[in-house]
């Protein structure tokens, strides 16, 4: 997800992440440009939509890695 500041700034860092009783989420991050300090609220479905679709192809191949690898290790792998 991204963030910005309503000058267009993207957060050097962000300072705390957070939930609501409500089940949002809220991110407060400090503006280096214009020294707003901000509180973005988003529901937990708004960021599943925010959020990129998985790389399925990337995240088989991980899997395969990761199993070459413990296999190497003389780990057994199903």
């Amino acid at each position: 997800m991204h963030f910005a500041c309503y000058c267009g700034q993207t957060p050097d860092r962000i300072l705390e992440i957070g939930f609501t009783s409500e089940r949002h989420m809220v991110v407060h991050f400090w503006c280096a440009a214009c020294n707003r300090v901000l509180f973005i609220s988003r529901t937990l479905d708004e960021c599943a939509q925010l959020c990129p679709p998985l790389d399925t192809e990337t995240e088989t191949q991980s899997a395969s890695e990761d199993a070459r690898f413990l296999q190497s290790l003389g780990i057994a792998v199903s």
